[in-house]
Formats: C-alpha cells, sequence, structure tokens
C-alpha cells in the first residue's frame, strides 16, 4: 500500500500546486477568512490568538494536514488592524510554510456600514522531500526526484471588506504577485507560484423573533482559471452567545457539520467534521478540523464592530 500511496501523492502533488495554494478550512470565518482576506483582519475589534489543526481524510497516509497560530490586534487609533499568520500544510512528500503580516485600515461610510481595505504580505516557503518515497524499481533512482527541493516564493495580495453589524460582503485576492528567486523546486513549472486565486464571502445574521435564538446563513466562493469555481454554503444557529450549531455543504466535496463552544467568556472551541460524497471517499475518511479561540477585547470599542455578541465570532 505504500508505494500505491506513493504515487496517489504524486499525482495529487501536481493538481495541488496549480489548484490549492491556501490550505482550506470549513470554519474560515475562525480563521481562514483574515487569511484569504487581510481586510478582515481585527474586525471584531478584539485583540485574538488563534491555534488550529485540520485533518483532511482522516486515516489516509500522507493525507494533508494543517496547523497553525494566527494572531489579531485592534488599533483602534489608527482605525486599523494588525494580524500575523503561521502555519504548515503537509500533503504527501510536500510541505507549504508560510508567515504573512496582515494590515486593515476602516472607513465608516455611513451609521451602519465600515469599508475596510487590507493588504498582506510574507513568505510561502515549499518544500518537497522524496527521499522516503517508495517506488516498484527502488534500484531505479530519479536524480530530480532523489531529494529534498525547497523553494521560498515571496507574495504580495490584499482585499476590501463591507460589513454592519448583521451583514458582510468581501472580495480578497490573497496573492497579486510573486516572484521565486533562486529557485529549486525543479519538478515543478513558475507559472504554478504565480497563479491568482480569488475569494468572495457573504454573510447575515437573522433575528429569530420572540427567541433568543439568531441565525446566519453564509456562501464563500473560491475561483482560480484552472479549476472549477467552488462554493461553501452554510447556515449556523447561535443561542445567545455560548454556544452554536451548522451545517455546510462545500460544492463537488463535502457535507460538514460544526459547533462553537463558549468555555469561559475569553475562550472559545470550535469543531467541524467533513464528510466527503467524492468519489474520493472510496479511499480516505472524513475530516477534522479544531480550532481554539482566546480573546480579549477592549471596553471602549470606537470601531464599529460586525458582531453583535462578544463572545461568538459572527464572521
Amino acid at each position: 500500500m505504500n508505494k500505491i500511496h506513493a504515487f496517489i501523492f504524486l499525482f495529487l502533488l501536481s493538481l495541488n500546486i496549480y489548484g490549492q495554494q491556501d490550505p482550506m478550512f470549513t470554519r474560515y470565518m475562525f480563521i481562514s477568512d483574515m487569511m484569504y482576506n487581510p481586510a478582515s483582519t481585527a474586525n471584531h475589534g478584539k485583540t485574538r490568538l488563534m491555534a488550529f489543526y485540520r485533518n483532511q481524510w482522516a486515516g489516509l497516509e500522507g493525507a494533508p494536514v494543517t496547523t497553525g497560530i494566527s494572531v489579531e490586534l485592534p488599533l483602534f487609533q489608527l482605525k486599523s488592524g494588525l494580524g500575523f499568520n503561521v502555519f504548515q500544510d503537509r500533503i504527501g512528500f510536500e510541505s507549504h510554510t508560510a508567515m504573512y503580516t496582515n494590515y486593515a485600515y476602516r472607513i465608516p461610510i455611513s451609521d451602519q456600514f465600515t469599508l475596510s481595505a487590507g493588504i498582506k504580505a510574507g513568505l510561502s516557503i515549499f518544500s518537497a522531500d522524496f527521499t522516503d518515497a517508495s517506488t516498484p524499481e527502488p534500484i531505479q533512482n530519479d536524480p530530480v526526484y532523489n531529494g529534498n527541493n525547497q523553494t521560498v516564493v515571496p507574495r504580495v495580495g490584499g482585499g476590501i471588506l463591507l460589513s454592519s453589524s448583521k451583514t458582510y460582503f468581501g472580495l480578497a485576492i490573497p496573492y497579486f504577485t510573486a516572484s521565486i528567486p533562486n529557485a529549486s523546486f525543479t519538478f515543478a513549472q513558475e507559472e504554478a507560484y504565480l497563479s491568482r486565486h480569488y475569494y468572495f464571502t457573504t454573510g447575515h445574521v437573522f433575528d429569530l423573533a420572540g427567541s433568543d435564538f439568531q441565525l446566519k446563513p453564509s456562501i464563500f466562493l473560491k475561483y482560480h482559471e484552472a479549476a472549477p469555481l467552488q462554493a461553501d454554503f452554510s447556515a449556523q444557529i447561535w443561542y445567545k452567545d455560548v454556544i452554536s450549531f451548522g451545517l455546510s455543504y462545500r460544492t463537488g466535496d463535502a457535507i460538514s457539520a460544526m459547533t462553537d463552544i463558549a468555555l469561559t467568556k475569553d475562550m472559545i472551541l470550535s469543531y467541524a467534521y467533513d464528510y466527503t460524497y467524492s468519489q474520493f471517499r472510496k479511499t480516505g475518511n472524513g475530516a477534522h478540523e479544531i480550532i481554539l479561540v482566546y480573546q480579549w477585547q477592549k471596553k471602549d470599542v470606537k470601531i464599529p464592530s460586525i458582531h453583535k455578541f462578544s463572545t461568538l465570532p459572527r464572521f
């Protein structure tokens, strides 16, 4: 089976290079909204520290595993926010380690809506270690793949976010430009690192009359010219500010169940499980995603927040 897995992931590597440059999250409003759209950085008006883990296709050797931390800092006097992301995305023989800094500036455009513009910059380190690969003919080693190839890619991207206390619309291009100085990643073409992705997010919070429940549907669209348009359709129900449950449907991929629990007034635990319904279901199981958030809130919040409640994030 190790030999079969080796060739499966060599094939998946080529798809991953052209199709997915960022790690994928079901709970993108907790983590990847800031990863994908820097304009959302600290838009909630809180200082937050987040640790996250995702194991996709659990039980399959070499399946994608993502770990990392994020920090968001609101800068109230500057009407802006600062963010930091560090993560590692591993799949098969390939790993993607990234370090990024985000900056977002906010402009109130009405009594209800705020327009945010953000920029992100940092480094992506791509590496592939084929030294442990199993092949049908171990004696026949290919020098191109018989080692650890690595390349460092500087990147710059940006986005905008229009939000109120209950509604948001976001558009982002995580990487406007990228360059590969002294590239040594010999099996990949340069265009793979320069390709752009486009992300659109929107959502709204509905108060359910006569109850302590709120409903928030949301949509997350992901586009790349070399892949079909993919959409996440999600809906969550909150009870006050202590717990939420939801479902999500990702086109061509999975159905997800998710929950958020306020462990304390400052700490939140989020969990999601993806059930893969594609043909890959025959090979790999679903995905587990865990996010732990610790947040500090300034009492006198001068910047309008898109969150109605003080504990559970809405978007």
